[in-house]
């Protein structure tokens, strides 16, 4: 885990359009709030999930998982 983290009351809204976590070393990097928004459409699209564990003032991890193989989900997969 690195960074500042995440508060727990904004877990869950954290990969909603334009969510930013209102910290001034936050505020003062800039953003649109997009990123992460962008990520989860991807990672989804792929069949996959996408989810952040953190804890306040120890830092977070942002994890995803994609499905292996034809199987997954119906994906066509191209050698």
């Amino acid at each position: 885990m690195r960074g500042i983290g995440i508060p727990e009351d904004k877990l869950e809204t954290i990969f909603d359009r334009f969510q930013q976590i209102d910290t001034s070393n936050s505020r003062s990097r800039g953003g649109s709030g997009l990123g992460l928004t962008i990520c989860r459409g991807i990672v989804q699209q792929h069949g996959g999930q996408i989810w952040v564990e953190s804890q306040l003032g120890k830092g977070s991890t942002f994890c995803f998982t994609l499905p292996l193989g034809e199987a997954a989900n119906g994906l066509k997969v191209k050698n």
